[in-house]
């Protein structure tokens, strides 16, 4: 006749739980630790991924604000000849308020604004090196270091 094996464990009261089966008892302390360590390391990777993009996102935020006001800056810039500089200041004083390192300040954020007739569109390019983007992630192999953010605004000249 076929019987089930049953499973019980041997010392209820203690930490230990063994399996039985065929009159051996096989202890499971070790194997339960390591599985308890590999699933707390995956939850710690998950918790600092969790942590950098929300940075990341909140930097990207910023790198928009300031894409859009030098847009709207150079918009309505009546002088030609000072629209860059207008612009870059414009973008300057959004990145510098979230903590993105200064346009031409050793850093290579760049600023570059383009005439389309009616309209104007500036691209604001940020390395990820120049932002306060903490790289919780490098000691587990990946890492941001060599890529930037780019964001690009459009507005109509009035």
């Amino acid at each position: 006749m076929w019987q089930r094996p049953s499973v019980r464990l041997c010392r209820p009261a203690s930490l230990r739980d063994c399996v039985v089966g065929r009159d051996r008892c096989v202890e499971r302390r070790g194997v339960v630790i390591l599985e308890s360590l590999m699933v707390l390391l995956i939850l710690v990777i998950g918790l600092l991924a969790v942590i950098e993009w929300s940075v990341v996102m909140l930097t990207h935020c910023g790198v928009t604000s300031a894409a859009a006001e030098g847009a709207r800056v150079a918009a309505r810039s009546v002088f030609v000849t000072s629209r860059q500089a207008d612009t870059e200041f414009a973008v300057q004083s959004i990145l510098s308020a979230h903590g993105v390192a200064a346009v031409g300040a050793g850093g290579s954020v760049s600023v570059v604004l383009t005439d389309l007739g009616t309209s104007v569109r500036v691209t604001v390019t940020v390395p990820v090196l120049n932002t306060g983007i903490p790289g919780l992630l490098t000691t587990f192999g990946f890492s941001l270091s060599g890529n930037s953010l780019q964001v690009s605004a459009l507005a109509s000249e009035t």
